[in-house]
């Protein structure tokens, strides 16, 4: 299993929102959280090649509950994508965070 985190900021219909995407791969299926507006909102989606996802869930604030369906890719340390709100189209954009991204895998050698 993969697990990358990115430094991200939000395009929102209120203005920019900074926040963090923790994004967990494996076999072909992504899931993860954005910890946003003071929220952790559960993702969960799939890996459409390699680079690009499609996930969908819901950002929580105090005042309401929003889906969305976001498509993002991830090249070179960089997420650049968007959100389909019914509010809207909103950008996503991000870099992935320093000592923070690992393999499972590596763990399984040590402990097996």
């Amino acid at each position: 299993m993969k697990k990358v985190c990115y430094t991200v900021i939000l395009q929102s219909q209120l203005g920019p929102r900074v926040g963090k995407l923790l994004l967990q791969e494996d076999a072909g299926t992504v899931s993860g959280e954005f910890h946003l507006l003071g929220q952790r909102n559960r993702f969960s989606g799939s890996v459409l090649q390699n680079g690009k996802y499609l996930i969908s869930g819901a950002l929580r604030s105090r005042v309401e509950k929003v889906p969305y369906d976001a498509i993002f890719s991830v090249n070179q340390g960089r997420l650049a994508g968007g959100l389909v709100t019914r509010h809207g189209c909103w950008d996503l954009t991000g870099a992935e965070m320093a000592g923070v991204s690992r393999e499972a895998g590596r763990s399984a050698a040590v402990n097996g």
